[in-house]
């Protein structure tokens, strides 16, 4: 049960399915959930409107609706909501004003809640923060979370309007999982790629005498450069420029550059344009993104390239010039946007080429052009000291002990100015802390009812909290939980997360030491056994595979039987082919994979407009469990460039879950509906369309499996001959059983044949299929 609120304060309760709620450290709570529009919450659906209010009984706080999708499900509407803490209306104000040089927190604070409903308390006390460029000129939610958290150095969480503010949340000693006891799988991943054992910086800029001549030419705004200066301007396909791309995206326009990692290879990248930065945020489409405005009124935003906020090096205020590095690039390309129009109004007309959005290509090349001829012109009689670079009186610089002690590499982070920063020691204390000389470390936990199974460990689970986790090897680590997704109306197993583990030298020489012992342990066990088969010593191991081959070489010869090839591969087993989506609500996967289930088939989405709300759930857990996995999106395009749109967003939800992991088998396109603007003409060029966006993500066309309607297969004309498999339903008697089914009227590779099909560990029907081709057994064994 949950209670919904309108704009004008009506009130109602409504039944609700599938609530999930989701608290991650420094970030705003999130909830979904679904509802069928029965008689008894048609007034629920009624109220399903902008701004409305749900809220959770089990935790008394209020979330503000964001996204609500209706899609018909027999004679009712079934709604998928999302919605964000109430406490995200602090995104409504943007804070004009500007507190200038040392203020205390609560000054700030105030000033961020002034004329709103939001409260503040806080918890520590801390020291007054000395600003260069002042605080304010942003949204009051991104001043919160980007800049004041980490200027004054605190943690918060959000009680419906009020934000609790302190040093440091939660408690110690709150936890205890044992793997294999109240969890059944720890499981974590390493990521070494960012880490740094060496820092420089300097504070306390030394004073430059000025004089009051001025240069006879202007620049409003700085130079220009390019992004990757090594690589200069660089080559870019039709679908990475400005303009029309092709078709690939709505309208086919594209409101930016992008720069790919292949063409324009390096991480760091640099400003184009001098400015000052104005938005330092996340936006679905965008990613983590940051927005800089110049002095001659360009609104330049740099999007795509970083998975992370910590990769973007600048913050709301700071005044950054041309060539300076922003940030440092970890995914395949960044995409650079130039308007003059104010960038949230500009981001609504992403797809629409109505001059909101300029051609960086040509703007880059001509400002730098300019630059050049500019510094060809003889100036007029006025002369000034040219600019000299800015010194300063304090220089320090701090080396990982791990370089020392665990033999680590010195590895140079980017070098740190302070202007703000006085003294050696403070200084010193900020190299310490702007090190990374661990890597970053992500703790989960699978099928752990913490609400249920975990009483008697009394364990407290908050975001903010500490405590160990203990593998089955007896190995102990103290961790913190960053995220926490929970279930308040079922018992559907919760997902806890833990962050970063900043280990010391000494586990880092222990493990090296224990890798060197084994080592040293299996060097000497190869040893005896070359020595000892050497001299006629025949292992036992050994003894038995020739025993084995000799008898299989006897049983060969006795039935006149052809030798062997040792060359050709047994005949693989095919056991249960399955396909789910949310319709089977919660699966116990290891029971589902030990049922002879071979395949698991996983929707991931209905068109773009609905994503499939158990497929992350589904992915991670059949990847967990060990099942051979592929995945499938419903079909429901209206155009071609609306195709395009849906493969983009079914590939980039899959990768969501599975990037670095192990690969969907293939990607499936269920193609069993008249879409296209209900044009059946067009629906070749649809999937053509969608074969081919997926074909550019990386996805080749025998790893594109087609579904096809078998009563519609001839007025579709789908390219039969260009995916790796082709499936078709037909079902018969529908009773469950292959031999009651009847078999497709169109040549297939997998015959699904029935809905009602059961398997150990899915509540009620599951759909099935059989009848592989070799090319599709192929597809299976060759992952």
């Amino acid at each position: 049960m949950l209670f919904v609120q309108n704009i004008n304060g009506d009130q109602t309760a409504f039944k609700a399915d599938n609530v999930q709620i989701t608290d991650t450290l420094g970030q705003y709570p999130t909830l979904s959930f679904t509802f069928v529009e029965t008689p008894e919450n048609e007034v629920a659906a009624q109220m399903m409107i902008p701004f409305t209010i749900i809220e959770v009984p089990e935790n008394k706080q209020r979330y503000r609706i964001v996204t609500n999708n209706p899609v018909s499900l027999g004679k009712y509407k079934q709604y998928s909501v999302t919605a964000i803490h109430i406490a995200k209306d602090l995104h409504n104000k943007y804070v004009d004003e500007r507190l200038e040089n040392t203020q205390s927190l609560k000054a700030c604070l105030d000033l961020l809640i002034k004329d709103t409903q939001i409260k503040y308390v806080l918890h520590d006390n801390f020291d007054n923060y000395a600003f260069s460029e002042g605080f304010g000129g942003g949204y009051a939610d991104d001043l919160l979370m980007q800049n004041l958290a980490s200027d004054f150095g605190f943690e918060f969480y959000f009680d419906n309007y009020t934000i609790h503010i302190q040093k440091k949340l939660g408690t110690k000693e709150s936890f205890l999982f044992i793997d294999n006891a109240n969890v059944s799988k720890i499981s974590y991943n390493e990521d070494y790629s960012t880490i740094t054992t060496y820092i420089k910086g300097q504070a306390k800029p030394i004073v430059q005498e000025t004089t009051d001549e001025t240069s006879g030419s202007s620049s409003s705004g700085g130079s220009w450069g390019w992004p990757f200066p090594s690589v200069g301007e660089g080559s870019f396909s039709l679908g990475q420029r400005f303009g029309y791309d092709g078709g690939f995206r709505p309208n086919s326009f594209h409101d930016g550059l992008d720069f790919g990692s292949v063409d324009h290879p390096g991480s760091a990248v640099h400003a184009i344009h001098s400015g000052k930065v104005i938005i330092k945020s996340y936006m679905g489409g965008l990613g983590n993104y940051v927005v800089i405005h110049s002095d001659d009124g360009y609104n330049i935003v740099y999007q795509e390239a970083f998975s992370n906020m910590s990769n973007i090096r600048v913050n709301v205020g700071d005044v950054v010039k041309t060539g300076d590095v922003i940030g440092y690039r970890n995914t395949d390309h960044l995409h650079i946007g130039i308007t003059k129009v104010d960038f949230n109004t500009a981001v609504g007309k992403s797809f629409t080429n109505d001059g909101t959005w300029l051609n960086p290509q040509e703007i880059i090349r001509n400002g730098i052009a300019n630059n050049n001829s500019e510094s060809n012109v003889e100036q007029p009689t006025e002369t000034v000291e040219e600019d000299k670079p800015t010194e300063y009186e304090i220089h320090s610089e701090y080396v990982s002990p791990l370089v020392e002690k665990a033999h680590w590499p010195k590895v140079e982070a980017e070098p740190i100015t302070d202007d703000n920063i006085t003294d050696e020691n403070t200084l010193l204390n900020k190299l310490k802390a702007s090190i990374h000389d661990y890597p970053d470390i992500e703790y989960t936990l699978d099928y752990a009812n913490f609400k249920y199974n975990s009483v008697k460990f009394n364990n407290d689970i908050k975001v903010g909290n500490y405590g160990w986790l203990r593998d089955r090897f007896g190995i102990d680590v103290e961790v913190r939980i960053n995220s926490y997704t929970w279930y308040p109306q079922n018992k559907q197993a919760d997902t806890v997360t833990f962050g970063n583990k900043r280990f010391d030298p000494v586990e880092w020489q222990v493990r090296n030491q224990k890798a060197f012992e084994r080592n040293k342990k299996l060097g000497e066990t190869l040893k005896n056994q070359i020595s000892k088969f050497q001299k006629g010593i025949v292992l036992p191991s050994i003894q038995n595979e020739l025993e084995g081959k000799l008898k299989e070489y006897i049983d060969d010869k006795l039935n006149n039987n052809t030798p062997t090839n040792p060359d050709t591969p047994k005949p693989q087993h095919i056991g249960k082919i399955i396909d789910v989506s949310e319709w089977q609500g919660v699966i116990d996967w290891p029971s589902v994979i030990a049922d002879n289930v071979t395949l698991s088939i996983i929707r991931v989405q209905h068109g773009s407009a609905h994503q499939d709300l158990k497929y992350m759930e589904n992915l991670q857990q059949c990847i967990s469990a060990g099942g051979k996995y592929a995945v499938y999106a419903y079909f429901a395009a209206t155009s071609t460039s609306d195709a395009q749109q849906e493969a983009r967003d079914f590939y980039n939800r899959t990768q969501k879950v599975v990037a670095g992991k192990q690969q969907p088998i293939f990607y499936a396109i269920d193609v069993e509906s008249i879409e296209m603007s209900g044009d059946i003409t067009q629906m070749r060029a649809g999937v053509e369309a969608y074969m081919s966006q997926l074909n550019t993500l990386g996805v080749p066309d025998n790893k594109i499996v087609l579904y096809i309607a078998n009563h519609l297969y001839d007025k579709f004309n789908l390219n039969v001959a260009r995916p790796g498999a082709i499936w078709i339903p037909s079902y018969g008697q529908n009773d469950g059983t292959l031999a009651n089914s009847l078999k497709p009227t169109h040549p297939y590779d997998l015959h699904q044949y029935t809905s009602k099909g059961s398997v150990n560990g899915i509540t009620g029907n599951v759909d099935m299929s059989a009848e592989p081709s070799e090319r599709f057994k192929e597809l299976i064994f060759s992952a």
